[in-house]
């Protein structure tokens, strides 16, 4: 066992934080206008046991003898997958992004327990801005964290999802082979190259949201929007352009091509 509370290699809840460090954290926030304590609070949700900035590559302690297969980075939260589809989160805990049921950031890498329990195994997964998605070895997507404005494929009527759920893909047959989350939207690919979008950028003054794709017939709000003439496997129809053959005049040893127009657009220009 380590120190406060932590064990060595992967953590548990860390200790509860003293009334003092909470009163001195909410009077902070008030004094910022910041009405949110999770996001005042980020300073606490570390990565490493340094909470100083890394100029270079530095080995996780926690880590050591652990066979992680994929790991991905996301605006304040980190994602690891080890080799038989088991993943971990840490970082900060904001809207549930970390999927262990609260909003609490964990220093170290803490394993999913929702997929062990489960027994559904992750073969890959994506951090964005308090948001997060992974893809099961059956094709299957979930997603959890912040769902404002459909941007996780949950629907309209959630804030924050802190553990991961299904996300309902509108086709039963319909298998994933990769997400990416952003900061208010997220893209699935489909086995067959289809391409679908959760939420949207607002621009030119527009709300976020995808109200404003070009979707296929019977979207449904706030879920996966299969985008009309996209497909990863499919390349993108070229224009034919009509190639204009030169023609060419020997003239001794040289050929040179419309030498006649050439001399003529010569004397116009000394002219």
């Amino acid at each position: 066992e380590g120190e406060a509370g932590q064990v060595q290699g992967l953590a548990v809840r860390p200790p509860p934080m003293p009334a003092a460090q909470i009163d001195a954290a909410v009077e902070a926030a008030n004094a910022d206008g910041v009405n949110d304590l999770i996001n005042s609070l980020d300073a606490l949700n570390l990565t490493l046991d340094d909470p100083s900035d890394q100029c270079y590559p530095v080995v996780i302690d926690s880590l050591k003898g652990f066979r992680a297969v994929g790991v991905c980075a996301g605006h304040r939260h980190s994602m690891v997958l080890d080799e038989n589809g088991g993943l971990y989160t840490f970082g900060s805990g904001a809207s549930g992004a970390l999927g262990h049921g609260d909003l609490l950031g964990q220093e170290f890498p803490v394993k999913v327990l929702e997929f062990e329990k489960n027994n559904i195994r992750i073969h890959q997964m994506s951090a964005g801005v308090d948001i997060s998605m992974a893809v099961s070895t059956t094709g299957h997507v979930y997603a959890w964290g912040k769902a404002t404005d459909g941007r996780i494929g949950l629907g309209l009527g959630r804030n924050e999802i802190t553990i991961p759920r299904l996300v309902d893909m509108g086709e039963e047959k319909f298998k994933a082979v990769d997400v990416e989350c952003g900061y208010v939207h997220s893209i699935i690919i489909g086995l067959d190259g289809s391409v679908y979008q959760c939420g949207g950028v607002g621009t030119d003054g527009k709300d976020d949201g995808q109200q404003y794709l070009d979707t296929e017939e019977g979207t449904r709000p706030g879920y996966p929007a299969n985008l009309s003439g996209y497909n990863i496997w499919h390349r993108i129809a070229e224009p034919n352009e009509k190639v204009i053959k030169q023609k060419w005049t020997k003239y001794g040893k040289y050929e040179l091509k419309g030498r006649s127009k050439m001399m003529n657009e010569g004397v116009r220009s000394i002219g």
